[in-house]
């Protein structure tokens, strides 16, 4: 039976009135890190010889490069009972991380995947997991732990149901990673350009022991449109993915995180991202848990259900707060300031960067009318009304349809990483 989580699960809010301490693990679980990284990172690079020749050296995962400048990118330990395994996962708010599911639940065993029939059980306790987001770990980097995992309740299929989120028991200062935004309402397109970051291995099967980019990618094909082995809920990249990049993202030329790694062909070939936008509810819902776990106020595209941030504008559109009250065209609360100046109170705010209306300031939900949330937007807060109610983003609702054919190509874009498993099992290597 496969084991589920319901989309959306409460979770007890707990207040944090201080900026988080750098949380410090035990060190027991920095003896099992280090232990974990020696394995994956040390073993696996022994395979060329010092006294190689340099042209025979073996390049990093398909072209890509050593990435110091992707902080919101981490990587994801789990260490439990019956296995150890990294991943990578995506910051996308201050204590909560985007990954892959198979990164989270007990599997298969296999490494290839039949979609169908390569189902994913229940995820791993929260205590099993940790990350940090340097760029070389060592069992010295910096630690995050976990409180809560959430994998979709609806499926357990690794076709179209590879995603996960991880919540934090501590939130990441700012000045370790920035949280990067989540594009949930805008799907990837044909030929759009995109980068990979991830803590995988080269293309040859070998550990760069660092986190790594590939850029100028394109977009192979939209969600619906790449044809048998690849749901509608996935879309399929271009290439450079590895064993150990599973839950990594693949960032639009914005630097939002459009899709997560599931899987992938041999030598790091065509791989297969869950799409972001087929989990807007699934992410919303645990954003928002999240944020009153760690006691803030949840990102702009929580409560707008965009991935641009909204902004501020004055009549004449440029940014700043609307002019003060006094004359005959001053415009009332909710409505259009495209030519008008709002009322004492009001600013001119536009969700989409278009012609706004006025709305009123404020520091907390509190002051807002029955309905509305108070929404960060430049440099100032706004009462607005939450979008995205009743529309069906895929999410809690998605039904991935599931294809009973045997994916031969397909292989996991982590396990294969699992130090429990060789890093040449019969010769193929897993994602």
């Amino acid at each position: 039976m496969v084991g589920r989580v319901k989309c959306g699960s409460p979770i007890a809010p707990k207040r944090m009135d201080h900026p988080p301490k750098r949380p410090r693990l035990s060190s027991r679980t920095v003896a099992r890190f280090g232990a974990l990284l020696g394995l994956a990172f040390g073993a696996l690079a022994c395979s060329a010889s010092d006294d190689a020749p340099a042209s025979s050296r073996r390049q990093f995962i398909a072209g890509g490069t050593n990435d110091v400048s992707h902080q919101n990118v981490f990587l994801l330990a789990r260490e439990s009972m019956t296995s150890s395994a990294l991943c990578t996962a995506t910051l996308i708010a201050p204590n909560l991380l985007l990954t892959a599911r198979h990164c989270v639940s007990e599997g298969t065993g296999e490494d290839h995947v039949q979609c169908g029939d390569s189902v994913l059980g229940a995820p791993f306790p929260a205590s099993a997991f940790f990350t940090t987001n340097d760029p070389m770990p060592r069992n010295h980097s910096a630690f995050f732990t976990a409180v809560d995992v959430r994998v979709p309740a609806q499926g357990g299929d690794t076709c179209g149901y590879d995603v996960a989120l991880i919540i934090l028991k501590d939130n990441v200062p700012r000045d370790v990673s920035v949280p990067a935004i989540p594009r949930i309402d805008r799907e990837v397109e044909p030929g759009e350009k995109y980068t990979a970051v991830g803590y995988g291995l080269d293309e040859t099967g070998d550990s760069t022991g660092s986190r790594m980019v590939l850029g100028n990618l394109s977009i192979e094909c939209q969600p619906g449109s790449c044809g048998e082995g690849v749901e509608s809920t996935e879309f399929r990249g271009e290439t450079g993915i590895c064993s150990g990049d599973s839950g990594g993202p693949a960032l639009d030329a914005d630097g939002k995180v459009v899709g997560v790694v599931s899987r992938g062909g041999p030598d790091c070939s065509t791989p297969v991202y869950s799409t972001v936008t087929a989990w807007y509810d699934f992410i919303i819902d645990t954003a928002k848990d999240a944020a009153r776990l760690g006691g803030y106020t949840p990102p702009f595209w929580v409560s707008t259900g965009l991935s641009d941030a909204p902004v501020i504008v004055t009549p004449d559109g440029a940014g700043g707060a609307g002019g003060a009250g006094g004359g005959a065209n001053e415009a009332a609360e909710g409505e259009a300031c495209g030519a008008n100046t709002c009322a004492d109170g009001l600013v001119c705010y536009a969700a989409d960067g278009k012609v706004g209306a006025c709305a009123m300031s404020c520091t907390s939900t509190a002051q807002c009318n029955e309905g509305q949330v108070c929404q960060t937007a430049g440099p100032l807060s706004v009462c607005t009304l939450p979008t995205g109610g009743g529309d069906d983003h895929g999410g809690c609702s998605v039904s991935a349809p599931r294809s009973t054919s045997l994916e031969a190509g397909w292989l996991l874009a982590a396990l294969g990483l699992s130090v429990a498993r060789s890093r040449r099992r019969r010769g193929v290597r897993a994602r």
